[in-house]
């Protein structure tokens, strides 16, 4: 991927004041930066505690694919909130198992993505594919953007922690605004593109975020540019 696209949406009028690149035209997957959204169906349900503990084995294959996590060693059991800050695959995976088929789908096109992109997931490695942000789903940047701005309004408690966590001692560190509690996500997706979606203030959001450029990790090479945007509108 070679174009990068940068987001910002005024959240007190829903009007876009940023946009850079094809920021309505670009579809790719959403990564990682889906999983709030995930975690959030199953806790809506009442399919999922946000104080329920898993222990990360921290090994993944799905369909002969390593989605393997790479956040540090956890010493104790992961929740909702710090399987967002450190984005784990495996927490994310194993919950997947227990959406019905389609339902992931339809709980998104309610939180604001397309629903022409968001097909039905049927069988079980296509319902943890989709919950990771990886296949059977693509959004524009735009998508994204619409989606968050959403998200800022409707998060529950578990949910906003572990995008806050992301970006106080999580994945999403270099999306830290001095004086400023950010709450976002990062994500990467193949074609070599690195995503940032967040919002701040994280308790009282003024501003929605998004940037997709090429990288190979979402918290290296995009949450910089959207901590600059970021700084820019709240100065």
């Amino acid at each position: 991927m070679s174009a990068r696209c940068t987001l910002v949406m005024d959240l007190s009028t829903r009007r876009v004041i940023r946009a850079d690149g094809p920021v309505q035209t670009l579809l790719v997957p959403p990564g990682s930066t889906l999983k709030p959204f995930s975690l959030a169906a199953l806790l809506e349900a009442g399919k999922l505690r946000a104080d329920e503990k898993f222990v990360c084995p921290v090994e993944l294959s799905i369909e002969g694919r390593s989605f393997g996590c790479t956040h540090p060693p956890m010493a104790m059991p992961i929740t909702v909130a710090t399987a967002i800050a450190y984005s784990c695959n495996c927490f994310v995976a194993n919950a997947a198992r227990r959406f019905e088929p389609g339902e992931l789908a339809r709980h998104l096109a309610h939180a604001g993505f397309t629903p022409s992109r968001v097909p039905p997931a049927r069988s079980l490695t296509a319902r943890q594919l989709q919950a990771l942000g990886e296949s059977n789903i693509n959004v524009t940047p735009h998508d994204l953007l619409m989606a968050y701005s959403t998200l800022a309004r409707r998060a529950g408690e578990a949910i906003l922690e572990g995008l806050e966590g992301a970006v106080e001692f999580g994945t999403a560190q270099l999306a830290k605004v001095p004086g400023v509690k950010v709450a976002g996500k990062t994500g990467t997706a193949p074609g070599n593109a690195a995503w940032f979606a967040g919002f701040a203030p994280s308790r009282a959001p003024k501003y929605a975020v998004v940037v997709l450029t090429a990288g190979r990790s979402g918290g290296a090479d995009a949450a910089p540019v959207a901590a600059q945007l970021l700084r820019e509108v709240l100065a």
